[in-house]
């Protein structure tokens, strides 16, 4: 074999073995992307929300269309709570400081805390229930308002409340996720029932 007949078969071999490999690169990348969107879950509209208004303890008035364009994840307590709330609440400040690290806190997703009990969650006692949590509230609403306008938001939402003879509240324990455009996307359980993760990976996907 002539030595130009070696440096040609050498020539050839070397495009052979690039080629291979921009296709082994060329389907590593696909795959990366195809497996992020395969892995991504459809979150269907559960229902759309109707529009209410409740007292910010900020002194200012909170009109839900006027989140639109942003993702919520709406809870519902009361400051007394023994046990579930507080939990809650808890685990909804560790998901803010993660959507804090991903900057979608605030200008991407909201958190709304409405109380059942406004006779005693005044706005001093929300204000000192939100320091205690460090919640954030240039991105995490704390509301209040008569009993017949709190009813109405907790019908909407499929909450159930019972007022109990020592003054706490028996109520459905769940969460809820609401798109940029106010519909119901995911009802969560609340405190330890709470999956984190999925609640983080789905509220990046909504906000996506």
């Amino acid at each position: 074999m002539s030595i130009g007949t070696q440096k040609q078969q050498g020539t050839a071999l070397q495009r052979h073995w690039f080629t291979v490999l921009a296709g082994v690169l060329i389907l590593a990348i696909v795959g990366v992307f195809g497996y992020k969107y395969m892995t991504k879950v459809d979150i269907p509209v559960m229902k759309a929300l109707n529009d209410f208004s409740l007292d910010n303890i900020n002194g200012s008035k909170y009109t839900f269309s006027e989140g639109k364009g942003k993702v919520r994840l709406v809870e519902f307590m009361f400051t007394n709570c023994p046990d579930i709330c507080p939990a809650t609440t808890y685990n909804m400040s560790k998901l803010q400081d993660q959507l804090k690290e991903k900057g979608l806190f605030g200008d991407k997703v909201e958190f709304v805390s409405i109380t059942f009990d406004p006779d005693f969650d005044t706005p001093e006692v929300l204000q000192e229930y939100a320091k205690k949590f460090k919640a954030d509230q240039s991105g995490w609403q704390f509301l209040r308002g008569d009993t017949q306008a709190v009813e109405k938001v907790t019908k909407d939402f499929g909450i159930a409340v019972m007022k109990q003879p020592d003054g706490s509240f028996a109520h459905t324990a769940r969460m809820f996720l609401v798109d940029e455009d106010g519909n119901m996307r995911r009802a969560y359980g609340m405190a330890a029932e709470m999956d984190m993760e999925q609640m983080m990976t789905e509220m990046e996907q909504l906000a996506d």
